[in-house]
């Protein structure tokens, strides 16, 4: 008894030390490394209850590791003082270590945003030390110790204790009964994933998973989304109307604003025995808001609450190292909402659970598998954020974008950052490529590849510095590229002959698309049309979108010089927190202007027309396959029309002013 007292406290005082040292180091409430000092104040002023709470628990975590490495010692007979804080600090080392070769991205804000030292120390590790030799690390010291104790048996326990801990284990697969009836719908799906980053389409990096899949299908290479950003765009696949007619225009939506009137593809599904369910990571907290229907939701919540227990645990690094296996999840759920975190495995076996349990009730399944990969700040697990990057890179975006919450041209930014934020999304689109596989791999493995019809998804594309467009998604409708969605389909019904079909879609032609290959009769209140004859090879002149952007999050935004635009404050000014659930809203207040603000645009095929207000004035731009054609040079019919097509796609939802302006009417 008093043995497991000495090694207790040890391993407690140590534990205490380094909580003590990350709280005093490294506590700020910044977001994915951006400080805003109202939010602070916010934070501090009005949630110390939440902040004390949480880091109790997070206390007692460490408590919880501090015995579970202390049991170590105690079973290695380590008995001399000094060499039991040394070795436990050992394991406190090892997991740090075995974490920033892991997960690089993670540990940038106390290693490589320093610079110096640190800075050399984390590339050394992810660049230099192969991730072999860390992982052997451990072993050798452990039946070391064991050997001079003479406990071999003993430290084999310990390294199988660690193994156990460590290595994620898969969702074994369930043979399902002989195919019938409904198939199965499967929805493989990223955010930000741009169709031309595709190796089937022609990209100079291959993605052989999902090339594997396009081969027998059809893939849009023009699918807009309306708007793009994740809230609006599922809102719009979903109940297959544009966002004036859903009424989700931002990420910030009321309470009132999420009580849907239109019906959705999930309850369709749903109405004819599928069992339905949307898996996903840090982008799906959506869901958790508007579940669309859905018979099971695994997401995230976006509160203020969740925001602040976050940022509490990201600066806990030592801690952090244990938490990102699979242990960490379950005891702290609020890691499904670290950007920072981004780990696929976990929504796959989610979804490989979901189609158990489907199988073992008898039903078709309807999932929608939906991982954060590609979204900024594109930081991804090894080996995926080093496979297209060059090691002796040493600028800021070495793991991952830096300065997630900012917007810019790319101008002021080296070639070399650029190419590097660039070779860190394909990174990340590797990853979920990698993932594809393992779902493939699991149908077959079922035996429900012969009945289940697999579509490839994303909810909006990205820009990536094309011609000053900047990075993200939903700020501007310039360039084809934050509003390219991906979208394919593959079926085991019949053979599309892997066709890329250029004309022009749109994102509330998906809905009716799903349902027809089901065989189910769409609501008639969908706006969209199915695509399936076009599918088979029928011709078709494509569909008119509609598009437009979302909420700016600065005063500065949008940031293309000579643009105009509707001022309103910046995003810490125009949200407001719900009582008692900390949701993050829009105030009612600037529910017009955001609305009027917007840019909006309608494109079919390569003609493009966008419209942009201002306080005083407005702008209005021409695109001939993306390239600007100037006001005096406006012959072509096609172009001069696109602009009453917006009064043709929407009816009685815009007024044209006889100066030119736009103005919608707003309910």
């Amino acid at each position: 008894m008093k043995t497991a007292k000495k090694h207790i406290g040890i391993s407690l005082f140590l534990a205490a030390m380094l909580f003590a040292s990350s709280f005093i180091l490294f506590f700020d409430f910044s977001y994915m490394g951006e400080r805003d000092p109202a939010a602070e104040q916010v934070i501090t002023g009005g949630f110390k209850t939440v902040i004390v709470l949480f880091n109790l628990k997070i206390i007692a975590v460490y408590a919880l590791v501090a015995l579970f490495i202390a049991l170590f010692t105690m079973l290695l007979g380590i008995e001399r003082r000094g060499m039991i804080f040394l070795f436990q600090l050992f394991v406190w080392a090892w997991f740090l270590l075995l974490a920033v070769k892991v997960s690089p991205q993670l540990f940038v804000e106390p290693l490589y945003a320093r610079g110096g030292l640190p800075m050399k120390l984390q590339a050394f590790i992810t660049d230099a030390l192969p991730l072999w030799l860390i992982r052997i690390a451990f072993p050798l010291v452990v039946m070391l110790a064991a050997c001079r104790k003479r406990r071999p048996w003993h430290g084999a326990v310990v390294i199988a204790l660690v193994v156990v801990f460590i290595f994620p284990f898969k969702t074994p697969a369930l043979k399902a009964p002989p195919a019938g009836g409904r198939p199965n719908i499967l929805v493989l799906g990223t955010d930000s994933l741009r169709p031309d980053h595709l190796g089937y389409n022609g990209y100079r990096r291959p993605t052989p998973h999902i090339d594997r899949l396009l081969r027998r299908g059809a893939n849009f290479l023009n699918a807009k989304s309306s708007l793009a950003r994740t809230f609006s765009s599922f809102t719009s696949v979903f109940t297959s109307n544009f966002p004036p007619e859903h009424k989700v225009r931002h990420m910030f939506p009321r309470p009132e604003e999420l009580q849907l009137k239109l019906p959705t593809l999930i309850q369709s599904f749903r109405k004819e025995g599928y069992d339905t369910g949307m898996i996903s990571d840090f982008a799906g907290d959506i869901f958790s808001r508007l579940g669309f229907g859905f018979d099971h939701v695994q997401a995230p919540r976006l509160t203020l609450q969740n925001l602040i227990r976050q940022r509490c645990l990201e600066l806990h690094y030592s801690l952090l190292s244990f938490l990102i296996h699979p242990a960490g999840r379950e005891l702290f759920p609020v890691m499904w909402l670290m950007p920072l975190n981004i780990d696929p495995y976990y929504v796959t076996n989610a979804s490989m659970r979901f189609i158990r349990r489907a199988l073992k009730a008898g039903k078709p399944f309807f999932l929608f598998h939906f991982s954060s990969n590609s979204h900024f700040p594109y930081g991804s697990q090894y080996p995926y954020y080093r496979r297209y990057t060059r090691p002796e890179y040493r600028g800021p975006h070495k793991y991952r974008k830096v300065d997630m919450m900012k917007t810019y041209s790319g101008y002021d930014l080296s070639s070399a950052d650029r190419e590097q934020i660039v070779d860190l999304y394909d990174g990340t689109v590797r990853m979920f490529d990698d993932q594809v596989g393992e779902m493939l791999d699991f149908l077959q493995r079922c035996g429900l590849a012969e009945n289940t019809i697999v579509v490839l998804f994303s909810d909006h594309g990205e820009s990536l510095y094309e011609n000053g467009y900047g990075t993200g998604h939903g700020d501007h409708l310039r360039g084809p590229f934050s509003n390219n969605m991906t979208f394919g389909v593959s079926s085991p019904y019949e053979d599309f002959a892997g066709r890329r079909i250029v004309p022009t879609v749109r994102d509330i032609d998906i809905a009716p698309t799903l349902l027809d290959l089901a065989g189910i009769r769409p609501p008639a209140s969908f706006r969209g049309v199915s695509l399936l004859p076009v599918m088979r090879g029928a011709d078709f002149p494509g569909y008119p979108a509609y598009m437009e952007t979302e909420l700016w999050y600065t005063m500065e935004t949008p940031y293309i010089a000579g643009r105009v635009r509707m001022t309103y404050p910046g995003i810490m000014k125009v949200i407001e927190l719900v009582p008692g659930t900390g949701e993050i809203v829009l105030k009612k207040e600037f529910k017009d202007v955001v609305i009027q603000a917007k840019h909006r645009g309608i494109q079919w095929n390569g003609r493009k027309y966008v419209y942009m207000p201002g306080d005083r004035g407005f702008q209005e731009e021409w695109y001939l396959d993306e390239r600007p054609v100037a006001r005096e040079d406006l012959r072509d019919p096609g172009l001069l029309n696109l602009k009453a097509k917006l009064q043709e796609l929407l009816p009685g939802r815009f007024v044209f002013l006889r100066d030119g302006r736009i103005k919608e009417r707003i309910e």
